[in-house]
């Protein structure tokens, strides 16, 4: 047998013997080894046998936060105090536990006291801040997040954070502390996201563009940024690039209706019909109730002679929307245009009435009314009122509002009520 090094025994001597006992702890054994429920029922024995050692107590109290039992882990902490009222691990864990319970309230009071013993307590000062921004209590998380900064401005959790708190609160400066956590963190995917999902909410998406294509560069199997990306890219009026990045975020797995939804509005935008009536139909089979994808599907399905179920389609946008006046005019514009491709032109000319009614600055849909009396029903009279219409209601709009199709339909309109107002005349009308 070979002789103990005399360094390892001068070790062993030195070591308090507390310490030794505790490295053959069967407790400390048993906790570490997973076995939560058998450290719970170990220690309640020594406890009742009279043992009031902290470290019986704390195992016990870890032990029922790992299984869950929450209100048992404060019971027990609050036994310990009896015997350790000053004791720092317990006091830390006691407001965590309250946390868990979801009692923000005692948890907040526990961290404050914590931070008042030591002021330069970061995990504390970041808790407290965690609970005052559920408890929406904002202004007192900032100053709890300017707290960590001060002493750590490079906390990611931090900066995250103070981020996520003015987003809520549709702040302008959200992005300066993404931005700098991106920065600091570029290989951060919550900082990237956030960041990217910030630019496009702010309707600046070519910046979300770098931003996400630096992550794929890192994780070319993300899905999450894949999907970001294309929607940057829909965003950007891109809708090409767009349905690259959503057909690659599907090759890779997925399956999420905002996916084949804005690949389907993309292709729609692309005047690829067939393959945008696949996607939105994948979309309505994942959620029924999104008014815009039965848009743009019935949308699309009308450019194919699918005039029934297109017309079901712009019915159901209808009934699951509360839109604006002009969404609605749109609507019944685009169920004017699938009747009078099916040549029911009362029909349409009663959907461009509703399309007209919803929106007075739909102006083409006057035109399309008179255009139906005119060349579909031939009712000349009532054609020129509904052409002098629409060139009223052209009159009334701003400059920049007339488009460059208004303002080519309307000479054609003035040169058809001339004739149509001389046949009236000969007609002795």
């Amino acid at each position: 047998m070979k002789p103990v090094p005399s360094f390892l025994l001068l070790l062993v001597l030195l070591l308090p013997s507390r310490l030794l006992l505790q490295a053959q702890d069967p407790l400390t054994e048993l906790y570490y080894s997973g076995n939560f429920q058998e450290v719970v029922e170990a220690s309640s024995d020594l406890i009742s046998s009279g043992d009031t050692t902290l470290a019986t107590y704390y195992l016990k109290a870890l032990a029922e936060a790992q299984l869950g039992l929450t209100p048992q882990a404060i019971g027990t902490i609050q036994q310990a105090f009896v015997y350790h009222p000053g004791d720092i691990k317990l006091r830390r864990m006691l407001a965590g536990q309250y946390f868990e319970a979801g009692d923000y309230v005692k948890s907040a009071r526990g961290y404050r006291e914590l931070i008042q013993q030591d002021s330069t307590d970061l995990s504390s000062w970041l808790k407290l801040a965690e609970i005052e921004s559920f408890r929406q209590h904002y202004e007192q998380a900032v100053e709890a997040l300017n707290r960590v900064l001060a002493m750590d401005s490079m906390n990611l959790t931090s900066l995250m954070m103070m981020g996520d708190i003015l987003n809520r609160n549709n702040s302008d400066g959200a992005h300066v502390f993404y931005e700098r956590a991106f920065r600091l963190y570029p290989e951060n995917q919550k900082a990237a996201y956030a960041l990217g999902n910030w630019y496009i909410q702010s309707k600046e998406p070519e910046r979300a563009i770098p931003v996400c294509e630096s992550m794929l560069v890192l994780d070319t199997s993300s899905i999450r940024f894949s999907k970001l990306l294309g929607y940057a890219f829909y965003k950007s009026g891109k809708p090409g690039s767009a349905i690259r990045y959503f057909d690659y975020a599907i090759q890779l797995g997925d399956s999420a209706a905002f996916t084949y939804k804005f690949k389907g509005i993309a292709h729609y935008l692309e005047s690829n019909f067939g393959a945008a009536i696949g996607a939105l139909e994948y979309a309505v089979r994942k959620d029924s109730m999104d008014a815009e994808v039965h848009f743009f599907l019935g949308a699309s399905l009308g450019t194919i002679a699918e005039m029934q179920e297109a017309m079901q389609h712009l019915d159901k946008a209808l009934e699951l929307m509360h839109p604006d006046p002009s969404v609605i005019s749109r609507i019944y514009s685009e169920q004017g245009n699938i009747k009078r491709l099916e040549m029911e032109y009362h029909e349409a000319y009663s959907l461009y009435e509703k399309a007209w009614d919803s929106d007075s600055t739909n102006t083409l849909a006057l035109y399309y009314m008179a255009s139906i009396l005119d060349n579909s029903l031939h009712l000349s009279k009532e054609a020129l009122t509904d052409y002098e219409r629409f060139i009223e209601a052209l009159d009334r709009l701003p400059d920049e509002e007339e488009t460059k199709q208004g303002q080519s339909i309307r000479a054609i309109v003035e040169d058809r009520i001339v004739d149509l107002k001389e046949e009236l005349f000969f007609r002795d009308e």
